[in-house]
């Protein structure tokens, strides 16, 4: 059975993006590991949700940011974790399964963006499949190439 192609992504931060109203937190990696209920929640959900635990370890040693939704109870719900050598890339977009269709996700996207913005990165990068597209580019991200390309182009 083929594979959808994966589709990339490009932002650039060139002007203040506009947020959900849903609080969003972007916190440095090194304050999200202090929660640790949060952390393991990721694990599972990284776990069941993508079954890609291989490469979310191979990812995590670049990421610098952890975008983190709560719910009104104060329990996160969402992740989206921010690799950022330079530019940001967005390597996870998780909502736990209870939580999904109110918005987080495309919350913490934007949230992203936004601190993107303000932190002056030259562009935001995201990889995914083409069953997200309308909630990426609905965030403001455009499609710049896919994997059947073999190559990504950037447009101006």
């Amino acid at each position: 059975m083929p594979t959808e192609p994966d589709l990339y992504y490009l932002y650039h931060p060139i002007e203040e993006p506009q947020t959900s109203g849903l609080p969003v937190t972007l916190l440095p990696v090194s304050e999200f590991l202090l929660d640790e209920p949060a952390c393991k929640l990721l694990w599972e959900l990284v776990s069941t949700q993508f079954r890609t635990r291989g490469k979310f370890l191979a990812v995590w040693s670049g990421v610098r940011f952890v975008a983190i939704h709560r719910d009104p109870e104060g329990s996160a719900d969402g992740f989206l974790l921010v690799n950022a050598p330079v530019n940001w890339q967005i390597d996870y977009v998780v909502v736990r399964p209870d939580a999904r269709g109110k918005g987080i996700a495309a919350a913490m996207v934007k949230e992203t963006l936004h601190q993107a913005f303000l932190h002056r990165v030259p562009y935001v990068m995201l990889t995914s499949k083409p069953g997200l597209r309308s909630l990426y580019e609905s965030c403001g991200l455009t499609v710049v190439g896919s994997s059947e390309d073999h190559r990504c182009v950037m447009r101006e």
